[in-house]
């Protein structure tokens, strides 16, 4: 509810005390004031121990205007629509004064980069059904309302074609009363289109072959590897480089590798330093040879083992961090290992107590010091040159789950368990802020590298986006952005593509569905106004579908793409999915 008070037209002089004539009869407002243009007979008297002394002779008082008006908000203020609807806001004002009276309207608008794509209008609502059907449209003054008169307004704010992108629009409502200088706010509405996508572009394994590792890049080029029923492998990479794709064949062309890989299933990772594609092969790193496969050379299988100390497995499970010209893996005997290029171990850490568990995150890098978590809730740092452990806090008696460095390593965010959060300081590791969450989150937590906010998705399929150094959530977040969908697991991205002001959040969900159906699904959110997306849906990722957690982001220029691999789905061998950067 809001109130614009307005003036009294007129004046009243008043000496000692004054009488007013006033008949019983005298029509008032619905509020009880006199109407406007009202008169009565007023006489100034002097009294003195209560006895009348003197009495002026009887004036004529007219009674002036005042100016009031009162609105209330009768709609949500943020609206989500789909492709060709309309979001409608909904204003009521009342006049509260004691005349006839009309107010000024104007609308203000904005868009992100310039952009005028929405159409905004105004409408009185005069048969008060909240239709904009048979509603007349406002361009300046609205329509005179007796005292105690109503009006309902509404704002009309239309997205553009599905062909024109948009990342939503917002709209404010003014009102000028008669004899104000100045207009006031009577709604801030914010709103955004949801649109249906479809992948523009991919790269194919053999119908019958299942891509068990993810997809990675080799000098701007996609590889992957695709394996059969039987466990024989083919490595396939594309003619060009993915920002180069110019139809619906990712990189142009697909070309295989002229040596089939025999009893040959990758695991785990996938990973390019240098010349060198390290993946897993049973419990086993390998390193192949890139040059060799690319010059199509198949003498012999283009792969080694990487040779760990006896005993000891790598842990490929956990996606190893390409720093210094080497390459981190974490180990069994909780270690980190450094790989040279060249796929020969070069160094080891210091091991990691055993009372802090085994480790469970991937690793992560602010300045010189690694940082890692573990399965009894440790968070411990490694010095990235010499390996010596550093220190290590106990953040949680709940395994650690994920870690990201927020922008510009100014602190360290911490999941933990099945619904926390932490923030913390990456010097001292003291605790800057907590969070607990009503369900279970099933995602990594994220953090922008081009601002201060962070991300995580829950299993009801909310995405949280929130302030990294404080924790709070951010403007109409949290928003349920997989309909009433459960979710298994989910991953996420958050860009800005250069020369953009708007950033993206890439959310790839896997519906919470048994083995033998899974389906994944994929949302693109305007991260500064998550009422707007793009979703792709089934179909066009493939119905059946399961996909690997990794989201590959090939750059941040106008031609880059996010990419995901799948492993197969019921009708279609394991593809990669290429989805353009908004």
């Amino acid at each position: 509810m809001g109130r614009l008070w307005g003036v009294l037209w007129g004046a009243v002089a008043i000496v000692g005390s004054a009488h007013a004539d006033i008949s019983s009869g005298a029509p008032r407002t619905p509020n009880g004031m006199l109407w406007a243009g009202t008169t009565f007979q007023l006489r100034a008297s002097a009294t003195a121990n209560s006895n009348l002394v003197a009495q002026s002779d009887a004036a004529q008082v007219q009674v002036g205007q005042v100016v009031r008006w009162e609105w209330r908000l009768e709609s949500e203020t943020a609206l989500s629509v789909p492709q060709g609807a309309d979001a409608v806001f909904r204003v009521r004002v009342v006049n509260d004064g004691n005349g006839w009276d009309n107010l000024i309207f104007g609308l203000a608008r904005y868009e992100v980069e310039g952009q005028q794509n929405w159409t905004i209008d105004l409408f009185e609502n005069r048969a008060g059904d909240g239709q904009v059907s048979g509603s007349p449209s406002v361009n300046g003054a609205g329509s005179p309302l007796p005292p105690g008169g109503d009006m309902l307004y509404l704002v009309r704010m239309r997205p553009p074609s599905s062909s024109i992108p948009t990342d939503g629009a917002s709209s404010q409502l003014l009102a000028t009363p008669n004899g104000a200088s100045q207009a006031q706010v009577l709604g801030e509405f914010i709103a955004g289109v949801v649109r249906s996508a479809s992948v523009p572009t991919r790269a194919w394994s053999y119908g019958s072959h299942t891509n068990f590792t993810p997809a990675t890049l080799y000098q701007g080029r996609l590889l992957w590897m695709g394996t059969d029923a039987l466990g024989n492998t083919i490595i396939f990479r594309t003619r060009d480089a993915v920002e180069a794709t110019q139809g619906s064949d990712l990189g142009n062309e697909q070309i295989a590798y002229g040596r089939t890989l025999r009893n040959f299933r990758p695991t785990g990772f996938s990973v390019v330093l240098g010349d060198g594609w390290f993946t897993g092969l049973g419990n086993q790193l390998i390193r192949i040879d890139l040059p060799r496969v690319v010059a199509n050379s198949t003498s012999s299988d283009p792969y080694t083992v990487v040779a760990f100390p006896a005993g000891v497995l790598p842990r490929l499970d956990l996606t190893p961090l390409a720093a210094n010209g080497r390459l981190y893996v974490a180990g069994s005997d909780r270690r980190l290992h450094a790989i040279s290029p060249d796929g020969v171990r070069v160094g080891q850490s210091a091991p990691m107590p055993a009372s802090y568990g085994a480790f469970s995150t991937d690793l992560v890098q602010i300045g010189r010091v690694f940082y890692i978590g573990t399965n009894q809730g440790w968070v411990v740092q490694f010095d990235a040159f010499t390996g010596a452990l550093r220190t290590a806090r106990r953040v949680s008696m709940q395994p650690i789950h994920s870690l990201a460095a927020t922008l510009m390593g100014r602190g360290l965010l911490v999941r933990a368990g099945t619904r926390e959060l932490y923030a913390l300081h990456p010097s001292q590791m003291s605790v800057q802020w907590r969070r607990a969450f009503t369900e279970d989150l099933v995602s990594p937590v994220v953090a922008s590298a081009q601002s201060e906010v962070g991300a995580v998705v829950d299993k009801q399929g909310r995405l949280f986006v929130f302030h990294t150094r404080f924790g709070f959530n951010m403007p109409l977040y949290p928003q349920l952005v997989f309909g009433e969908q459960q979710l298994s697991s989910a991953s996420i991205a958050i860009v800005r593509r250069a020369g953009r002001a708007v950033g993206y959040v890439y959310v790839l969900g896997q519906l919470a569905r048994e083995e033998s159906s899974p389906q994944a699904l994929l949302r693109i959110v305007t991260l500064e106004n998550p009422l707007n997306r793009l979703e792709y849906g089934e179909s066009t990722l493939h119905v059946g579908s399961r996909y690997h957690p990794n989201l590959l982001i090939t750059g941040t220029q106008q031609n880059s793409y996010c990419l995901l691999t799948s492993f197969r789905a019921e009708t279609n061998g394991g593809t990669v999915a290429g989805i353009p950067l908004r």
